[in-house]
């Protein structure tokens, strides 16, 4: 009994001399944000952090996405920057291999290696040297949204399940006037952004190739491009695009609207995104009854995953500080906050998110994804945007070249050549891997 109460004397006595540290701490850490959505969560963190640090000031700033990047580049090689990086997961590796990037505390690195806290595919995305250099904060996992309304009008019993019924499916969705003009679409297609469309056209390629395009090379950091090695498959999703963007087949077109305002306008009957659609299309689409499956399978079955990191910087005056931060970013009722809230996806799986579920069931595709669905993450890279522009460039160009209707033989052209330019670009930034 004594030595139970010397145990609780002396945990007391160290809280009090941690909590009389931390009041003497004055300063500010600032946050920028490139995705304003979760602003709310890290201003319940500020009122939390309020009570350990009373004399540190937080700011916090949101930032339009290309913006929020193009600033970090500027300002944090230069020795400024936010104190907390909010990285996403293709910009983590310039401010590791920058050097600008905090050690971790112990305490957190050994949660982010917990395989029971962390899935070991977002562990290994910031990890270098067997170090993670980041918590893994939330995850935009993908999936096929289907307009409940439209399927049952076109006399489908629910969701497609394989990849050749969502081609099937998107023609007996399509709607056109009389003039033969699409007012809406079977299914709609990532047209614009060339980025953003290599990444839409790698959620089939996936299904069908058994892996991404761009997969994780040897050493981290490097990729490995796939497409020559699965250029059937390229070629399909090619054609399977071109074919249902041109002649009888015809299912989404360039004048339509797209993206999650098209499906919340009711213009489009599915389509393809992450899980920040779903509070989106209860926004602007209230009427719209809605439905969302993992992407449809082939030859395998993969969920498409980014990632947003948090670190912190190196040059950050008040790091002890800052890292506490992110503790208290970690409690229950702010990961709630950022599902419920933006529909990004917390990935601890120490915490209980059903009461979200409870109000919100369509998220339990997101956060319990079924038995046998492979999750799968883009390979970081410093080329990581050049090459997913140019690569997508040349996709989309295809997309509006007609001739490639049937075209089995300049679909492989193609896509070889997106295979070239990656390559190249991997090369000449020292990314590459055989």
């Amino acid at each position: 009994m004594l030595r139970r109460l010397l145990i609780a004397a002396a945990c007391l006595l160290l809280s009090v001399q941690l909590g009389a540290a931390q009041n003497t701490v004055k300063g500010k850490i600032s946050i920028w944000l490139g995705y304003p959505e979760t602003l709310e969560a890290f201003k319940l963190g500020q009122v939390e952090f309020r009570k350990k640090y009373p004399n540190v000031e937080v700011e916090i700033l949101t930032f339009e996405l290309r913006e929020f990047e193009a600033k970090l580049a500027v300002s944090v090689p230069a020795g400024s920057g936010p104190d907390i990086l909010a990285l996403h997961d293709f910009i983590f590796p310039r401010y590791y291999e920058g050097g600008n990037l905090a050690e971790m505390p112990a305490d957190l690195a050994k949660d982010v290696n917990d395989p029971k806290i962390i899935d070991p595919v977002f562990r290994d995305v910031l990890t270098r040297d067997g170090k993670p250099w980041g918590m893994p904060w939330w995850s935009g996992r993908n999936g096929l949204f289907y307009n409940i309304d439209h399927l049952k009008a076109a006399g489908l019993d629910g969701p497609p399940k394989t990849y050749a019924e969502v081609w099937q499916y998107a023609e007996k969705l399509t709607q056109k006037n009389e003039k033969g003009e699409l007012t809406r679409a079977g299914i709609s297609l990532r047209l614009t952004g060339p980025s953003g469309g290599t990444q839409k056209f790698g959620y089939f390629y996936y299904q069908l190739a058994g892996e991404q395009m761009f997969e994780p090379g040897k050493k981290p950091g490097t990729v490995r491009v796939t497409i020559a090695q699965h250029i059937d498959a390229a070629a399909r999703v090619l054609l399977d695009h071109v074919e249902h963007l041109h002649g009888p087949k015809k299912s989404d077109d360039w004048a339509l609207k797209h993206d999650a305002q098209g499906f919340a306008s009711g213009a489009a009957a599915m389509f393809m995104r992450e899980s920040w659609v779903i509070p989106f299309v209860k926004k602007n689409g209230p009427d719209i009854k809605f439905g969302v499956v993992p992407v449809p399978h082939d030859k395998a079955w993969g969920a498409f995953n980014n990632l947003e990191i948090l670190s912190v910087n190196k040059d950050s005056k008040l790091q002890a500080a800052a890292w506490d931060f992110i503790r208290i970013l970690q409690d229950q009722a702010i990961v709630n906050n950022v599902l419920e809230g933006s529909g990004w996806v917390p990935i601890r799986h120490d915490r209980d998110y059903g009461a979200v579920l409870a109000k919100e069931p369509r998220f339990a595709e997101m956060t319990t994804p079924p038995a046998g669905l492979t999750l799968y993450i883009e390979a970081p890279n410093v080329a990581y945007e050049e090459m997913t522009t140019r690569v997508g460039e040349v996709i989309q160009n295809a997309f509006r070249d007609a001739s490639l209707v049937g075209n089995l033989d300049g679909a492989k052209k193609v896509m070889m050549k997106a295979h070239e330019t990656a390559v190249k670009i991997l090369k000449d930034n020292g990314n590459y891997s055989e």
